[in-house]
């Protein structure tokens, strides 16, 4: 690539990067329905016009920002992840990067929290195929991470339970939606610390005595 056409790409990603901000933004204070391209180009400082030479619709937009945020979460959480340390130490590091990240913008990441989000808010799934595949594997890779903990504490010979990997990662993940949800009725984030040390102290412990 030569000189200038690195600029033009250089130019062009921080230019969509400056929309995707405007947009999460809007996103997160109007809601998916109620947000317009109007508001969205208004906070980026662009005309309507010019957003479509950027991205195609809000459909596009907002799938893009779904696979940036949760790309962020899945980054983080993959360089959190130390062998060394205990499966509850890892978990609980993990929890933390997840609540955190979420926090930034929790408002918007409430809306991508499953797949039936997307048929609710009517986004045009087969236009934007490849997005919405991109932000499944991000899914994925969100459930495989918590596998790969599981995996470091059964070789640390602390977990014991018969139940498979994938099921005890899909119950952890249940847990955190579940934080999130209790957090969305309450209408704001809670104490990230405090539902972290709980999520841990269920997970590790369980709710009998031994």
């Amino acid at each position: 690539m030569n000189a200038k056409k690195a600029r033009e790409k250089a130019v062009r990603a921080a230019k969509e990067a400056l929309i995707l901000d405007a947009a999460i933004t809007v996103f997160s204070e109007k809601g998916y329905h109620e947000s317009r391209l109007e508001d969205i180009a208004e906070k980026a400082g662009f005309s309507k016009a010019s957003l479509y030479n950027y991205f195609s619709d809000k459909e596009e937009i907002f799938l893009t920002l779904a696979v940036r945020e949760y790309g962020k979460v899945i980054e983080a959480s993959r360089k959190a992840i130390d062998p060394q340390k205990s499966f509850a130490e890892n978990l609980r590091q993990n929890l933390l990067i997840i609540f955190t990240l979420f926090g930034e913008h929790f408002a918007f990441m409430l809306t991508t929290t499953n797949y039936q989000t997307m048929s609710l808010l009517h986004i045009e799934i087969e236009k934007h195929k490849h997005l919405f595949s991109k932000f499944q594997k991000h899914l994925t890779d969100v459930q495989g991470i918590l596998q790969k903990l599981i995996d470091i504490g059964r070789k640390r010979k602390e977990i014991a339970s018969s139940l498979e990997d994938a099921s005890l990662s899909r119950f952890i993940g249940s847990l955190i939606r579940g934080m999130l949800f209790r957090w969305k009725l309450e209408g704001k984030m809670g104490n990230i610390t405090v539902a972290a040390d709980e999520i841990v102290e269920f997970v590790t412990h369980g709710a009998t005595a031994s």
